[in-house]
């Protein structure tokens, strides 16, 4: 109950006592939805936060303004002195009256929220949002004084019996809020949703909500607590609906809105970042899943390594059964005649070399595929633990520490601080054998930049050797030790993927150390000069993306 009709009205009396006869020095804003205003000998700072969760106003010692980034506003009210501060008979507005006539009506209606400068006619001249929309509107009356007619509520719920007493007094007493209801209900020892209620019932009731009445005008500020330190509800009076909870009593309420508030944020900053983790978390899930499902697939139908190998040996051993121009032809094996597909356009050896090839192509692809499940299972085991671990996490500290012991996995499954850091750089990222990266160039400009600027002296550069393509470097010092010979040939082969002579088979790629290669001045973008170099012959071929 926050921004509740009666939380404000003892706010107003509260303010009422220390800031008439104050004038105002500054209203500037340096947050979002947030107003602050400086006083005349007054170390404290009034905040008026008009967030669609947060309508509150409250002092705050020890708050300085920002140097840069803070815009004033309501600049009409500076130098001008307080009279008094009241709170509207039946609104939740706090008004400040001024000496001068003028009037500052802090309004806390949820998303609408607002302060309105009027001037002595009840003329809107300014306000903290939608200046341009509201200056020149007159303010709404003000409505009677709010009377809580006990008897006329009993009557309204013998009249409409079928509705839910809830919202019978949320009509007839708008003030009250879904809390204080709440409360009423729950000392009455009524359900929530309950109607249909008998004269008794209703005495219950009446009795009730006139005990909530008289502790409202005996207000103390106090904050109930989750036992994790999370907190729940601040409040003037005590609800014993929320009798589980720790009551934390203030002798002061703008204290008791301090520690709501700020705690408040801490633990909706902390749950924010926890759901951000779990949800990238249960997305890699997801993925992992997925391709584990579609790696075991492929491997179930994929391995024809064997059937090559027999059609390569049948066409060899048969060589006077088969002619060149043949499509197909069916021969005698050990386990019954065989069909083998022919290219017409070969001899018979060249077939059979060629599904020779085929079958050693699909055995390196089957070992590849084993690797890779094998890998993707082993990510799926660390990753379910690491949701499940991090579901249970309450406290900052916990989730901190949570982060800081499960760097290395969090940063292998591309989830760690090292990730956000690569994620952020406008290259291609992969890892190589003993987890080193391997930066990718995307374009001409893109290639000076990663290697003129974010490549070190002994980085590895690569590139295709007399073909155009991106600019590869293996970062030294991203693993463990130094890049071995395996780590080399997969940056290699990176290079060579990307670059003209993909689709050839073997291709060369030079290699050296980032300091042998320089941009000769004038030189166009993506155009170096390499001082020393060395050549391996590679297939083009992309690691799995990390």
């Amino acid at each position: 109950m926050l921004s509740n009709y009666h939380t404000l009205a003892y706010l107003a009396s509260s303010l009422n006592s220390r800031l008439s006869q104050i004038a105002i020095e500054q209203t500037f804003t340096q947050e979002r939805g947030e107003l602050a205003m400086i006083f005349d000998g007054i170390d404290e700072v009034l905040l008026i936060t008009l967030n669609r969760d947060v309508n509150i106003l409250y002092l705050q010692p020890g708050f300085s303004r920002a140097t840069r980034n803070s815009t004033n506003v309501l600049k009409a009210c500076y130098g001008q002195t307080i009279s008094s501060v009241v709170i509207d008979p039946s609104d939740r507005v706090i008004i400040f009256k001024l000496v001068s006539g003028y009037s500052i009506h802090n309004c806390f209606f949820g998303a609408k929220a607002n302060v309105l400068l009027a001037n002595s006619d009840g003329v809107v001249i300014d306000a903290f949002k939608g200046a341009a929309r509201v200056a020149g509107t007159k303010l709404q009356q003000s409505q009677p004084d709010l009377v809580y007619d006990l008897t006329g509520l009993a009557e309204r719920i013998l009249r409409e019996a079928a509705l839910p007493v809830s919202s019978i007094l949320k009509a007839t007493f708008p003030t009250l809020g879904s809390t204080l209801v709440s409360e009423i209900l729950f000392r009455a020892g009524l359900p929530e949703r309950v109607a249909n209620l008998s004269k008794q019932e209703i005495e219950e009731l009446k009795r009730s909500m006139a005990e909530v009445l008289q502790e409202i005008r005996r207000p103390q500020a106090r904050v109930y607590v989750h036992p994790d330190g999370v907190p729940e509800r601040f409040s003037i009076i005590q609800l014993c609906h929320l009798g589980t909870l720790r009551e934390h009593f203030f002798d002061d309420v703008h204290e008791a809105i301090r520690f709501f508030v700020s705690k408040r944020r801490t633990s909706e900053a902390l749950e924010q970042k926890k759901r951000n983790i779990v949800v990238r978390l249960k997305n890699h899930l997801g993925k992992l899943q997925k391709t584990s499902t579609a790696v075991e697939a492929d491997l179930q139908t994929s391995n024809r390594a064997e059937d090559y190998g027999r059609f390569g040996e049948a066409l060899l051993m048969n060589l006077g059964d088969v002619a060149q121009g043949m499509k197909t032809v069916t021969l005698a094996d050990p386990d019954g005649d065989i069909t083998i597909p022919l290219d017409a356009r070969l001899t018979p050896v060249q077939n059979a070399q060629k599904y020779f090839e085929k079958a050693k192509r699909s055995r390196a692809a089957q070992e590849q595929a084993t690797t890779r499940l094998g890998q993707i299972r082993q990510d799926l085991s660390v990753t379910e633990p690491l949701i499940g671990e991090l579901e249970q996490i309450n406290t900052k500290e916990a989730l901190h520490k949570f982060v800081r012991e499960h760097a290395v996995e969090l940063d292998r499954l591309g989830l760690g601080e090292k990730s956000k850091g690569r994620e952020q750089l406008p290259f291609r990222i992969f890892t190589v054998d003993g987890g080193f990266e391997v930066w990718v160039g995307k374009s001409s400009t893109n290639n000076d930049l990663l290697t003129m600027k974010h490549a070190k002296p002994n980085d590895v550069w690569f590139h295709a050797r007399g073909a155009g393509g991106s600019h590869v470097i293996l970062k030294v010092g991203s693993g463990k030790g130094e890049p071995g010979k395996k780590a080399k040939e997969q940056a290699a082969g990176i290079a060579a993927y990307y670059s003209k002579m993909k689709n050839a088979k073997m291709v060369p790629v030079a290699m050296t150390a980032r300091k042998y290669v320089r941009k000769p001045k004038g030189a166009p973008p993506g155009t170096v000069v390499i001082e020393r170099e060395k050549v391996i012959f590679v297939e083009p071929a992309l690691p799995d993306r990390q």
